[in-house]
C-alpha cells in the first residue's frame, strides 16, 4: 500500500495519507495551515522529497462515481 496518494485540482495538490507512516508525513506537511497541500509547480519537488525520505507516493485514483455533495447531505438530513 502506498504511504500518501494525491491529487492535482488545478491549483493546488493535495496529499492523503494510506499508512500510519503516510499520516506522520501528513501531519508534518500539515503543521503550518492545517492541510498538505501545495501549489501545482511545487508537486514534483515535494513527491522527490517524499520518496528521499523513504514514504512511497502515487498519484490517486479519480472516484469511479462523481461526487454530489446534495445528495450526500440531503443522506444525512442537512437539507
Amino acid at each position: 500500500m502506498t504511504d500518501l496518494e494525491y491529487m492535482n485540482d488545478g491549483m493546488f495538490t493535495r496529499f492523503y495519507p494510506n499508512t500510519p507512516a503516510g499520516e506522520d508525513a501528513w501531519r508534518e506537511m500539515a503543521k503550518r495551515d492545517g492541510v498538505a497541500a501545495v501549489l501545482t509547480h511545487e508537486t514534483k519537488a515535494v513527491i522527490a522529497q517524499l520518496k528521499k525520505a523513504g514514504y512511497s507516493v502515487a498519484k490517486a485514483k479519480k472516484p469511479s462515481q462523481p461526487t454530489n455533495d446534495d445528495a450526500l447531505l440531503a443522506a444525512l438530513g442537512a437539507i
